[in-house]
């Protein structure tokens, strides 16, 4: 099984979105699916549909519950440890990186994915996540800051990787893609050229559509919203290329 986070030192960069519709993609796929939302800001737990009212991340980060007792399964048939803003207090202590590594340890062979999302800028709670992880997602935009964010996130998880060295780097990953300007495909060649030199594999794109952006105001699956949607599509193909590694491993 993968355990993979999405992070990025950066926001509005689809790090989210990524996360819920790769969870909704391997659904689909008939996986079992556990998602934990460690971004105090909860819209991974809104886009799936989570109660956000129940305890969650926090407790389990702060040892306060076990995972077993935090886990919700959503409509969308997720499974969820939520977040919620106290979150944000967390803070670093001595050994505290290896928190969530153990707090889900117990349960996370009853899985065939987890899926971690992460606030937009590295701390005590990005940390938890990569050192808990077996992967690593990186998605970026077409703009001119992509490249700087991408170099920032791949130098952290290899500095994490001296302590658990499972962790790869899975890929990087545009999103809301529009292949009509030149600039956009100009700056995807870039981003896909850079990535590969600095050992970042290349995952593809994910096209632009008002569909996943309906789906997560109405917290409905992408694939049962609109399956037939150039996202749905292009993500399906992202989890069927991760599952592809996995296998091939």
């Amino acid at each position: 099984m993968q355990i993979i986070t999405t992070a990025i030192i950066k926001g509005g960069t689809g790090k989210t979105t990524t996360a819920a519709a790769l969870a909704q993609a391997a659904i689909a796929a008939g996986k079992k699916v556990l998602v934990i939302d460690l971004d105090p800001q909860a819209n991974l737990s809104y886009f799936i549909g989570a109660d956000q009212n129940r305890p969650g991340a926090y407790q389990l980060i702060t040892g306060a519950a076990d995972a077993g007792q935090l886990i919700q399964q959503t409509e969308q048939h997720i499974d969820a440890i939520t977040a919620s803003p106290d979150l944000a207090t967390i803070r670093t202590t001595p050994g505290s990186a290896k928190r969530l590594q153990e707090a889900i340890e117990p349960i996370k062979g009853k899985y065939n994915l987890i899926l971690i999302d992460t606030p937009p800028q590295m701390g005590e709670l990005t940390y938890n996540a990569l050192q808990a992880s077996t992967g690593l997602i990186i998605p970026l935009e077409t703009d001119s800051s992509s490249l700087q964010g991408l170099y920032q996130i791949a130098d952290i998880a290899r500095q994490i990787q001296r302590r658990n060295p499972s962790l790869s780097l899975t890929g990087v990953l545009i999103t809301r893609y529009d292949s009509r300007p030149k600039l956009n495909r100009y700056l995807r060649e870039v981003i896909e050229t850079r990535g590969r030199e600095d050992g970042v594999p290349y995952l593809g794109e994910i096209r632009a559509g008002v569909a996943i952006r309906e789906a997560q105001a109405l917290q409905r699956s992408l694939y049962e919203y609109a399956p037939g949607s150039k996202p749905a599509a292009d993500y399906m193909t992202l989890y069927k290329k991760i599952e592809g590694v996995h296998t091939d491993e």
